[in-house]
């Protein structure tokens, strides 16, 4: 009872839903580190404690700051926000297309920040301390530079002629804000001094480069330990181009080696690259990140003079989409107990991620065969559903002309219908969930438009045959690019509505009715502090088997985020009434359902008097008996574990004072 009474104050007051949900990157990402689509990484030990950190450009959002945790291989990292608070806030904005880097550009021994994009270049000084950095910015330093490299400038430091301070290269991937041809790099010597640098064109500091091609964005390093800079740069669908400094450290030579890269991965796009010794073995490794996202490592195996490098797959290990617009539908499909997740994308196909971990603790890998012939053209909404009730889950899909889909499954061989639901079209981009929302036993269905006034509500009559309902989302407004879920996140036995809309902002509708008569009051302020970005698609489900619906969310750029439910009452209400007494009968349909192994059977009782709680199998045969004892007026909930059970239809059957009251339920084993 003390839990459900603290989520009853909660939800009346804003300054306690902080805590509520609690966002654990270390399920999708391993490392700790999360990326978004065009990522640009940069290691530098920005607070002097040994370890390189990451900070984390794209190509289209902010930058992000993850401090290194630790001295060992592979290490984790942990994302801090006020880092960069400076930069991206007090009415600071990206630059659309952050490609940061660490340098100390003003000569006082600590790591100030600079960052490229369309805009050009911009200029944020450190003016913490060594160890506690605290950046803002200065505009004037690159004013002259940034009229000379037009838009989508990477920038890259080095005492390229070895005079004491640092000159700048600027890599020009794209020109679309007019400016240099995209594919050059553009040197500027450091006419100044190293506390105060001028930075004047000198072309001649990359004679010998030539036009590298579309995403020009160079590193620069000492790979072959000879005490001079060599040059690296990242291109689209082949190996990274070597240059290597055959001349001296004042006047270079670049002498292309296509030898030491040639082992690289040869089918990503946008490969941008840096250099950090991750494994503290006293030589570089290779690091660059993708169109898609993924961070890509690559370990040196050879020695500081002759490096060879090794694909290492698992240090930043991420569960991602490698396109835009991830969907999120949680079940136990492969019958082992856990749940695992269903995705679509912008591509119109179906992306499964088995859960091989355990109900308590996932661990999503892909499946790549699985689905791999269903489509729906594009913009795919898959979940998981047992739409005929033959106990195996089918899957009903959104797309983005606005129509529903159907794919029946037959012991694993999934064949369309086209006729279930094709009376259902919201205009384009549809997203479909379900939920027994009339408490008849059987899934009505919701589907969420591209435009909020398009989205619609069907009940079902029982036989699948789906008739639009106008009255039961009376006071919701759906927004634009909705993107509805069904689910009891508040474990009150009916179910609540949770909709992401197109701005990364997830909107919360508690049902305050029951679960025949759903009564929507909206609380946005449950879901305070979870922070996504476009296009979140919620889906609710425990996950680390503690009894509470937690929330991952698949986001347009290809991220899945996990949040852990922190507000949800734990308490056993099998003996124990609700702040307030009932005033009707309701059993509630078990939920989940279908189930495996265990699911929750609710109800409420408005008399006293001997209640029985009893389970059956199809042929009328007592399963077992949950309750048998008096209890007075109250809610109750009791968990029904069918480990021991073969799959099929179930019936729980409620006695009060003799009157009985009956349920169908499905275990998919």
């Amino acid at each position: 009872m003390k839990n459900f009474i603290i989520f009853l104050i909660a939800i009346l007051s804003a300054n306690l839903y902080s805590q509520n949900w609690l966002r654990v990157d270390s399920i999708f990402a391993v490392s700790g580190v999360t990326v978004q689509n065009f990522s640009a990484p940069e290691f530098a030990d920005l607070n002097n404690d040994g370890n390189p950190d990451l900070i984390l450009g794209n190509i289209a959002d902010a930058a992000d700051f993850f401090w290194n945790n630790s001295h060992d291989f592979p290490t984790t990292f942990t994302k801090d926000a006020s880092v960069l608070a400076n930069v991206y806030g007090g009415g600071q904005t990206n630059t659309n297309s952050d490609y940061p880097t660490l340098i100390d550009l003003d000569g006082d021994a600590d790591l100030d920040l600079v960052i490229g994009g369309y805009n050009g270049l911009r200029y944020y000084e450190n003016i913490g301390t060594i160890t506690s950095p605290n950046f803002t910015a200065i505009d004037t330093i690159f004013t002259d530079v940034n009229s000379q490299i037009g838009s989508d400038a990477q920038p890259a430091f080095v005492d390229i002629d070895d005079d004491g301070d640092l000159d700048l290269f600027a890599g020009i991937g794209e020109s679309l804000m007019g400016g240099p041809d995209p594919g050059i790099t553009i040197g500027f010597r450091n006419t100044g001094t190293a506390s105060a640098p001028i930075f004047t064109l000198d072309n001649s500091l990359v004679t010998g480069i030539p036009d590298i091609g579309l995403n020009s964005y160079p590193t620069f390093v000492d790979l072959d330990n000879d005490e001079d800079y060599d040059l690296v740069y990242g291109r689209d669908l082949q190996t990274l181009v070597y240059y290597r400094n055959t001349g001296s450290k004042q006047s270079p030579i670049w002498t292309q080696n296509s030898t030491t890269f040639s082992g690289l991965e040869t089918t990503t796009y946008w490969k941008n690259p840096t250099f950090s010794d991750l494994d503290y073995d006293g030589d570089y490794d290779l690091i660059y990140g993708t169109d898609g996202g993924k961070l890509y490592v690559y370990r040196n195996i050879g020695t500081v003079t002759t490096p060879s490098f090794q694909y290492y797959p698992d240090y930043f290990k991420i569960v991602k989409l490698s396109g835009n617009s991830a969907t999120v539908s949680l079940k136990d499909y492969d019958g082992d107990g856990d749940n695992d997740l269903l995705s679509g994308m912008w591509n119109g196909k179906f992306y499964y991620f088995r859960n091989d971990g355990t109900p308590s603790k996932p661990i999503f890998n892909q499946v790549t065969t699985s689905f791999s012939n269903l489509t729906v053209n594009s913009y795919s909404s898959p979940v998981f559903v047992d739409i005929d009730k033959d106990n195996d889950y089918d899957i009903v899909s959104g797309a983005l002309n606005g129509q529903v889909f159907l794919f029946i499954n037959d012991n694993g061989t999934f064949t369309q219908n086209t006729t279930m639901f094709s009376g259902i079209d919201v205009g384009w981009t549809s997203i479909p969930s379900f939920a027994d929302l009339d408490g008849d036993g059987d899934l009505d269905l919701l589907v969420g438009g591209e435009t909020g006034s398009e989205s619609k509500y069907y009940t079902n009559d029982g036989t699948n045959i789906f008739t639009v309902n106008t009255t039961a989302f009376a006071g919701v407004t759906f927004p634009s690019y909705g993107r509805p879920t069904l689910a009891d996140i508040d474990n009150d036995g009916d179910y609540d509505l949770i909709i992401g809309d197109n701005w990364g902002t997830v909107k919360y509708y508690r049902n305050d009715g029951d679960v025949r008569t759903p009564i929507w009051v909206r609380y946005d302020a449950l879901f305070t502090g979870v922070e996504v970005d476009q296009g979140p698609h919620p889906g609710f489900a425990d996950l680390d088997d503690d009894g509470r619906k937690d929330m991952i969310l698949g986001e347009y750029n290809g991220n899945f985020t996990y949040y852990k439910n922190l507000f949800s009452p734990l308490t056993d209400i099998e003996s124990e009434n609700s702040l307030t007494t009932p005033n009707e009968f309701v059993l509630c349909q078990n939920y989940p359902n279908p189930f495996n192994p265990s699911t929750k059977i609710s109800w409420q009782s408005s008399v006293a008097g001997w209640q029985t709680l009893k389970v059956y199998d199809v042929l009328g045969k007592e399963v077992v008996t949950l309750v048998d004892e008096e209890k007075p007026a109250g809610r109750y909930e009791v968990q029904f574990n069918a480990s021991n059970l073969s799959s099929g239809v179930y019936i729980y059957t409620l006695k009060v004072n003799g009157v009985a009251y009956s349920k169908n339920m499905i275990l998919l084993r």
